[in-house]
């Protein structure tokens, strides 16, 4: 009879079953630690990512207040720049009807006196209306054709004869009309123009 050994075959068979299952842990726990190593690198990569948008938001903050003081800026300059334009608009007319005004006491020939001169208002403030008295009509026609040719008045004037007074001793406007005078009452409404230089 052959005697087998049969002990060292089942030990080294469970040295074998040691060894895969040797084998087998340690490579579950180097797949275990791979994949918590790629965990911990994903949740890394995320706090990461947090920090910067956090970051990037309070830049962006930042660049919003900028923006917004731009902006304020930018509404400033506009309504400088609309404040700029209405007092050159304003100094053109002023200098129009500065000039206008001096055309109209310069051309006063004797015999003819204002009693009042009216601008028409935020509309048209080159156009005003003239309101006069004098002594004969040949002065008041004198006195309109001066004015339709002078410079820095419009030719597009027009002359209306209110009324005519003729008589004893009156009060009109601020001038006293003495006795058998004859006073014409007239009406100028004109516009300045811009002066030729």
């Amino acid at each position: 009879m052959i005697k087998i050994n049969l002990v060292p075959l089942k030990e080294k068979k469970k040295q074998q079953e040691y060894i895969f299952v040797l084998l087998g842990a340690i490579v579950t726990i180097f797949l275990a630690s791979g994949m918590f190593w790629v965990y911990i690198q994903k949740i890394q990569a995320k706090r990461d990512l947090n920090v910067q948008i956090k970051r990037v938001e309070d830049e962006s903050k930042g660049y919003e207040e900028r923006i917004a003081e731009i902006t304020a800026f930018q509404d400033t300059e506009k309504r400088l720049d609309a404040a700029n334009k209405n007092i050159n608009d304003v100094q053109l007319v002023q200098k129009k009807v500065v000039f206008a005004l001096d055309q109209l006491a310069n051309n006063l020939p004797d015999g003819v006196w204002l009693t009042s001169i009216t601008q028409n208002g935020k509309k048209d403030a080159d156009s005003f209306v003239v309101d006069g008295c004098a002594f004969t009509l040949n002065d008041v026609n004198e006195y309109f054709d001066g004015l339709v040719k002078t410079q820095g008045l419009s030719k597009d004037a027009t002359l209306e004869i209110k009324s005519v007074v003729a008589g004893n001793l009156q009060m009109l406007g601020n001038a006293t009309v003495g006795k058998n005078k004859e006073i014409i009452q007239f009406e100028i409404i004109t516009k300045a123009v811009d002066v030729a230089s």
